[in-house]
């Protein structure tokens, strides 16, 4: 009996220990955690401290009548909006955007050579604004 009891005893204590690392093992993944979410705090803060007022764009030419403009951290929804609207101005032949994770989004912008790229991007950021005005005109008119 008394072989038993310590037996009992000596198991209880195990179990115990068990306990108690199971404890310990089911802590550290919640300060992982704790980590984690700390972590995605810090990225969202900065995310929130970059400046998204100006495109950081870039214009280059591959010869007389073709241009690459690189325009950075943009997705493919603005990308085929400034396209659009790039093939509205006049002097605009073809323009077509790819964009991929690994660099910049390029679009490709032939013209007919009548006017000047620099114009021809003008009168497009020229309609975008035109666009989102009336867009903010409408929104201020809806009654909710």
């Amino acid at each position: 009996m008394a072989k038993n009891n310590l037996e009992d005893e000596l198991d209880d204590e195990l179990m115990a220990d068990k306990s108690e690392d199971i404890k310990k093992k089911s802590e550290e993944p919640s300060s992982e955690l704790d980590l984690a979410d700390t972590l995605a705090d810090q990225l969202e803060d900065e995310e929130m401290v970059k400046d998204w007022k100006y495109l950081k764009l870039s214009l280059e030419q591959e010869n007389t009548n073709n241009y690459y403009l690189h325009v950075n951290h943009q997705s493919h929804g603005f990308m085929n909006y400034l396209v659009s609207k790039v093939l509205k101005c006049n002097g605009v032949s073809f323009a077509a955007y790819k964009n991929t994770s690994l660099s910049p989004a390029n679009i490709y912008i032939r013209t007919d050579g009548t006017r000047d790229i620099r114009l021809i991007l003008k009168e497009a950021v020229k309609l975008m604004r035109t666009e989102w005005k009336g867009m903010g005109n409408a929104v201020a008119a809806m009654k909710i």
